[in-house]
């Protein structure tokens, strides 16, 4: 529904109130172009009737509005900025929908008020008027005394040129007064005022976000539960979103980049917890990709920059695992070297380093592929079990438990059998540790049993099957009966062998789990990845860049693959498991031989994970395997990664954590512009849902949740044709505990209430005009007149004006407020909150056009 300002009033701004008293909302419009405020009275249907127009003087350029009782005589006033005069103006309402112009205040000479807000500053029970002054970069504070008449004037400087783009406003240091963060785009900065509670503000905290990153829209939440407001900038120049962490003393934490892809140009987010983990997770509109970015919250740890060490000459390092060889309480390293035919010992410091190294040799044409630490021998000290590719056996070191080792004792594994991977337990039950080899080239398990002594019994072989190409082996207790059981992976058949044990070292026939044909698995670990104390399986997928994971049943048997892509061409070579972020849920980390890269998936705990943060492992280094270890003592896990391509090896020590990670991203479809992002649950299976406007494509797009931070195909819902929506929300509007959508159609200058019918479907949009060439770009729903029912405000660029719809409980709007803001100021971005506790909500405003924050105090 459609209701005209007038031929090229460019209405910007918007408001809703009840102005008649007859308990409708009706809307009040700024007109910049028509240089006019207009009145449009609701009536119970959800529809408008009478309009009445009001000058607001030649060329005065009508920006802004806010509603307001400003003179305390219990009817609704309209406060208004009149940009190209630079002026505050104030209406005061008769109660029966009538208004008389009856404050004019000067706020400087080219000032261009754009953007206000109103709140009790000062605590004395009368409002104050916040404006946001593009003209000369001042933020002004308007002091009011009884009667609407504002006594004084103090002006905040900004800065030459910032365009303020957005403002929000919360309590950054817990002193319950209301502070304000502005984004300036102009000049690359965050800017914090510090609110005294007597209308003034301390001096300003400036932020650099970088240059060319083009702060457009701010806001602020509680991200990493600390109980301290955080800041999220939306940086449409960088295709990024930056997160400054609160300490809650007013000051934050340097901020952290967060990339919503290349050429994404993202203009708006909201916060929501959308798989119930009780963390808040951004929602980003992307007008440039035409689509939407989450990033999940969580606590994801991090790891200091790739430390690398290297020994002398091309040593083809192969994998990699971690003791202590040396009795010293600190972690060390061995790794086989299959190019140079020998193992390395690293021997650590304790602090994160290592500072001897120590080389043995598998003899010539050995080529070491696979190497395991026990004590074999039961002496109290490590040794080191080596599967040797090139010459068909495993290799033995026994340690001496100062680093050293005694030469390499052979045990053969048969002719032509290539062993691959070697793992050590004790299969029989005898109390002696036995080994059991992966032999790729006879596609076959062969065990060796041990008689305790640092020797072993003649290998006997199971086959695995022709052409399965086995190339690893891990074991555990898949079934709960406290008996050995192993794990193979069967890369060329794509899949995963279990043979349970029967506790005298022989062992079910194999029972395979697909990893789904052409995924070339290369490696498997284990661990309880839902809380259920039963072992679960993943692994990685070398060859269509993934990870599965299969969840145990406890009898031996795992269910269904869930496959996590690795990213394109990252080839996975290795997979381990640890508690990265010590929150006592298992992380998975992956080793990316493709992409040079390590990454983390982070898990939730019910067995699914979110994708962490790429770590580098150096150009060309091809990573291939990785041991985890805490090397520095400091209570996190760090991990160390074999290197064959840069002949290193390389150590990353766990270092913090933070809120988020990699951005995932749903398409709204070509051409669409996302250019707003709202949280709702449409279809009331207590999961919740996105809502997005596709400016581009003029409709609103709906992605069902699925709970686990992931989402269902869109859903599209007309907006009308062209309309352009360029903002979206979310709120019950007619107490049905159904999810409603307001929608700001910035071309047909109007906004569309689409009312849900809680699965999903909506009724057909019913619209109220914001008046001609009024461009609505942002809207908020609150109860502004503390009648228990939800109003509309509405921001309008094209002609610098706020409006007020008042609601009716039933989905429908009646009376309205507009507030004139002032010539050019073009709001962009509007935020509500309690500025003076006085028990009513204020409306805050970031004015592009001037460069300044405007404040619209509710009058009780």
């Amino acid at each position: 529904m459609f209701y005209s300002t007038g031929y090229d009033s460019a209405p910007v701004s918007i408001a809703l109130a009840d102005f008649n008293s007859d308990n409708r909302l009706d809307i009040v419009v700024a007109n910049s172009r028509a240089n006019n405020m207009w009145v449009l009275f609701g009536i119970s249907n959800g529809t408008f009737g009478r309009q009445k127009t009001y000058a607001t003087g030649s060329e005065s350029l009508p920006y802004f509005i806010a509603v307001a009782d400003f003179n305390h005589d219990n009817q609704l006033d309209i406060a208004m900025t009149y940009f190209r005069n630079d002026k505050v103006v104030i209406f005061f309402g008769h109660g029966n929908g009538d208004f008389e112009l009856a404050r004019t205040y000067s706020v400087g000479t080219g000032s261009h008020p754009y953007d206000f807000a109103i709140a009790d500053f000062n605590n004395d029970k009368q409002l104050e008027i916040v404006v946001t002054l593009w003209g000369n970069g001042y933020v002004a504070i308007l002091s009011e005394y009884y009667a609407a008449d504002f006594a004084k004037q103090i002006m905040y400087f900004m800065g030459y040129a910032p365009q303020s783009y957005s403002l929000a406003a919360g309590d950054f240091n817990r002193d319950n007064r209301s502070d304000i963060v502005i984004a300036n785009s102009g000049i690359n900065t965050i800017e914090i005022r510090i609110g005294l509670g007597n209308s003034t503000f301390d001096t300003q905290i400036m932020y650099s976000i970088s240059t060319g990153l083009f702060p457009r829209y701010v806001n602020t939440a509680d991200i990493d539960n600390d109980n301290n407001l955080d800041i999220v900038t939306v940086n449409s120049g960088s295709d990024s979103v930056s997160v400054n962490l609160g300490y809650g003393n007013g000051s934050f934490k340097a901020l952290t980049m967060y990339s919503t892809g290349a050429g994404s140009h993202p203009c708006s987010v909201v916060f929501a917890d959308l798989n119930n983990d009780n963390r808040l997770d951004l929602i980003i509109a992307n007008e440039g990709t035409d689509n939407i970015a989450v990033l999940v919250g969580y606590n994801y740890s991090t790891f200091h920059k790739q430390k690398a060490y290297k020994a002398i000459g091309n040593l083809g390092p192969r994998e990699v695992v971690v003791g202590d060889f040396n009795n010293d309480s600190y972690p060390d390293v061995a790794v086989v070297f299959y190019t140079t035919n020998n193992i390395g010992i690293f021997l650590g410091d304790g602090n994160g380093s290592f500072n001897v190294f120590l080389n043995y040799s598998t003899t010539i044409g050995s080529t070491p592929y696979s190497l395991v630490v026990d004590d074999i021998n039961k002496d109290g000290r490590l040794d080191v079990i080596v599967a040797n590719y090139g010459t068909d056996n495993v290799g033995i070191f026994l340690g001496y438990g100062n680093g050293n080792f005694a030469g390499m004792m052979t045990f053969p594994t048969g002719i032509g059998s290539r062993p691959y991977s070697v793992a050590v337990a004790d299969f029989n039950d005898d109390g002696r540790l036995d080994i059991v080899v992966i032999n790729i080239g006879t596609n076959n398990i062969g065990f060796l049993y041990g008689y305790g002594n640092g020797s072993f019994a003649t290998i006997l072989i199971y086959q695995t099957g022709d052409n399965y190409f086995p190339t690893a082996v891990r074991i555990g207790d898949f079934n709960n009966d406290n008996r050995i059981d192993i794990a193979v992976v069967n890369t060329n058949t794509n899949n995963i062998g279990i043979l349970l044990g029967y506790g005298n070292g022989n062992f079910t026939k194999q029972v395979t789990y697909s990893t789904r044909r052409g995924t070339r698995p290369y490696w498997v670990a284990f661990g309880d990845f839902n809380n259920d104390y039963e072992i679960d399986m993943v692994t990685a997928n070398h060859h269509d860049n993934s990870i599965s994971i299969f969840l145990g049943q406890g009898n031996g048997s795992f269910g269904d693959v869930k496959t996590y892509p690795t990213g394109d061409g990252s080839m996975p070579m290795y997979v381990n498991v640890g508690d990265f972020n010590n929150d006592h849920k298992l992380d998975i980390i992956v080793v990316n031989y493709g992409t040079n890269q390590i990454v983390v998936h982070f898990g939730l705990g019910d067995g699914t994970f979110l994708w962490g943060d790429l770590y580098s492992t150096d150009i060309g280094s091809q990573p291939n395997t990785l041991a985890i270890c805490d090397f520095n003592k400091d209570g996190r896990l760090d991990i160390v990664v074999s290197n064959p391509g840069s002949d290193t090896i390389g150590l990353f020590l766990g270092y913090d954590s933070k809120p988020f990670a990699n951005v995932k991203l749903g398409p709204t479809g070509d051409g669409s512009q996302p250019h707003s992002v709202a949280i709702g649950d449409f279809n009331n299976d207590d999961i919740l849902d996105i809502a997005v406007a596709n400016y581009g494509n003029s409709n609103v797009g709906i992605f069902l949740g699925l709970g686990n931070a992931f989402f269902d195909n869109m859903l599209i819902y007309s907006t009308g044709v062209d309309s352009g929506p360029y903002f979206v929300a979310v709120e019950d509007l007619n107490n049905d505990n159904h999810s409603d959508i307001v929608v700001a159609n910035f071309k047909t200058d109007n906004i569309a209430i689409l009312l849900g019918y809680g699965n999903a479907t909506f009724a057909p949009a019913a619209t109220y005009s914001t008046g001609d060439r009024s461009h609505p770009c942002a809207v908020t729903i609150a109860d502004f007149d503390n009648d228990n029912i939800l109003d509309i405000a509405i921001a309008n660029s094209g002609t610098s004006t706020v409006l007020l719809l008042y609601g009716n409980g039933n989905g429908t709007f009646g009376n309205e407020e507009s507030y004139q803001l002032g010539y050019d100021y073009r709001p962009y971005s509007i935020a509500v909150t309690d500025l003076n506790q006085d028990g009513f909500m204020d409306i805050v405003i970031a004015c592009y056009g001037t460069d300044n924050v405007e404040i619209l105090l509710k009058m009780c």
